[in-house]
């Protein structure tokens, strides 16, 4: 037999999971960094174009549909990602089956929303717009299943690409659209005609790359079974949506969008940081899945993502909390400068989201998903109540406040009620002790200090590090594996 090396050249070894991991997660975040760029572009280009009423009345349009992205997907996203890194082999009709199956409930979801805009104060035009935004935000979803296979076979630099196609686009349309001098309801359909262009994107790239085995044909018993996985998650994407998005719909209906316009700009100006650990956690989730039956290499590897998102996200609140008001008002002008105070108060809440991922996520890994919905469900009870109380006396800033309260406890505390998840819940928030304390302390610390804008930036950033460092919060032991990693990636691309 002929040996493989005969022809004089070294067969590669196979790339081992943890580079994998490192390779996929520095794509997602070489990614989100342009993305960061566009996102920041578009929103501070639409707040201008908008003004204060017509972004308020944009925020209230996605945010209300955003109460309906239980429908979007019938949250079948991760259950595909698990079956399929444990199937490959039957991948085309698992996407099939689940793309038929969630498309029943988004064509009834885009159905049902202008129905009962009403209700939320949603009359005239904007009824109508909602019903225009419904095609991207509900229906449109299930045809982009299939892209998920980049995620189990860990080539997510085809979704970063995908993802930055449509932000140049949407970035495009806006800068068209206020060149133009549009009218507001062209806007959101240029943002509809974005999201036929991404799933035409994600399309054309899954029969390109030739990852999806299998015959494509659906399923019946794994539909029912789908169903039935998804269900609970179904509960917790609904409180989810209630949660993150109801406060913009009660802004919109008890202080009107004047008010709700800058309380839009700290939400999307907080929600740039949300895709990183979504970005962490769709590289690790195979691994976690594969790793669920033995608890030490599965502990690790939740250990690892819990340092570092929440080394990260505490390091985004102690330099964005004391320079929010001169940013707001050097970005957006004067007439966004009341965001800076619920900036300060909303930065916060990405804290109890990086948490929530990581042990969402392992949660399903170890499928545990049947608890899901209820530290949702306690925290859009708690939203919903603290907003009916705040909103009245402090409006946008009691928004804010009901926000990080709500978040914290459908993310993180809800789950130490449950014994086959405290471990999981006190692992997480052992790791995230220090960082905590130290972003809190730096943010006290420089809030009243009279210093320029870039040096306080520079002093909170360097003030974080040296104190994440000290109490051990990052090692060296970090460093040194972040750059073996690295060179092992490099080695094998």
């Amino acid at each position: 037999m002929e040996s493989p090396l005969a022809d004089g050249h070294q067969e590669r070894p196979p790339t081992g999971l943890g580079t994998l991991v490192f390779q996929n997660t520095a794509a997602q975040l070489a990614g989100r960094a342009l993305g960061l760029l566009f996102s920041a572009a578009t929103s501070v280009l639409l707040a201008r174009f908008l003004g204060r009423q017509r972004l308020g009345e944009y925020g209230a349009i996605y945010g209300y549909l955003a109460l309906y992205g239980f429908l979007a997907s019938f949250c079948l996203e991760q259950i595909l990602a698990r079956e399929v890194s444990i199937r490959k082999q039957q991948a085309a009709a698992l996407f099939y089956t689940g793309t038929l199956t969630a498309l029943t409930f988004s064509v009834f979801g885009a159905i049902l929303a202008p129905a009962a805009a009403p209700l939320f104060g949603y009359t005239g035009p904007l009824r109508w717009l909602i019903g225009i935004a419904a095609i991207d935000a509900l229906i449109l979803p299930p045809f982009g299943f299939s892209g998920i296979i980049f995620q189990v076979e860990m080539k997510l630099w085809y979704n970063v690409v995908i993802g930055l196609l449509r932000q140049v686009l949407w970035l495009a349309a806006v800068m068209m659209l206020a060149l133009g001098n549009a009218t507001f309801y062209w806007v959101i359909i240029a943002r509809t005609l974005c999201g036929f262009a991404t799933v035409a994107a994600v399309l054309w790239t899954v029969r390109r790359s030739g990852l999806v085995q299998g015959s494509w044909h659906f399923l019946a018993h794994e539909a029912r079974s789908m169903l039935g996985a998804g269900f609970p998650l179904v509960f917790t994407s609904l409180a989810g949506g209630i949660y993150h998005r109801i406060d913009q719909v009660m802004l919109h209906k008890m202080s009107g969008d004047q008010a709700l316009g800058p309380y839009v700009i700290a939400v999307q100006l907080t929600e740039l940081f949300s895709a990183l650990p979504v970005a962490l956690m769709s590289s690790l989730f195979p691994a976690l899945s594969q790793s669920a039956p033995d608890s030490l290499p599965f502990d690790r590897y939740l250990r690892e993502s819990y340092r570092f998102l929440l080394v990260i996200v505490f390091a985004a609140c102690a330099v964005v909390a004391p320079v929010a008001a001169p940013f707001v008002e050097l970005i957006y002008g004067k007439q966004f400068l009341p965001t800076a105070p619920l900036l300060i108060v909303l930065i916060w809440s990405e804290a109890p989201i990086f948490f929530g991922v990581a042990l969402s996520s392992a949660v399903i890994a170890k499928g545990l998903q049947r608890y899901a919905p209820y530290g949702a469900i306690a925290g859009a009870m708690i939203n919903v109540l603290l907003n009916l109380l705040l909103i009245p006396r402090f409006g946008a800033l009691g928004a804010s406040w009901a926000t990080v309260i709500s978040y914290g406890v459908a993310g993180i505390f809800f789950f130490l009620f449950f014994s086959e998840i405290r471990p999981m819940v006190s692992l997480g928030l052992r790791v995230a002790i220090w960082p905590f304390i130290i972003a809190l302390a730096v943010t006290f610390s420089l809030i009243p200090l009279p210093f320029a804008f870039w040096w306080k930036s520079l002093l909170a950033a360097v003030a974080y590090a040296f104190g994440a460092w000290v109490t051990g919060a990052l090692q060296r032991v970090d460093l040194i594996r972040l750059r073996s990693m690295f060179r092992k990636g490099l080695s094998n691309v």
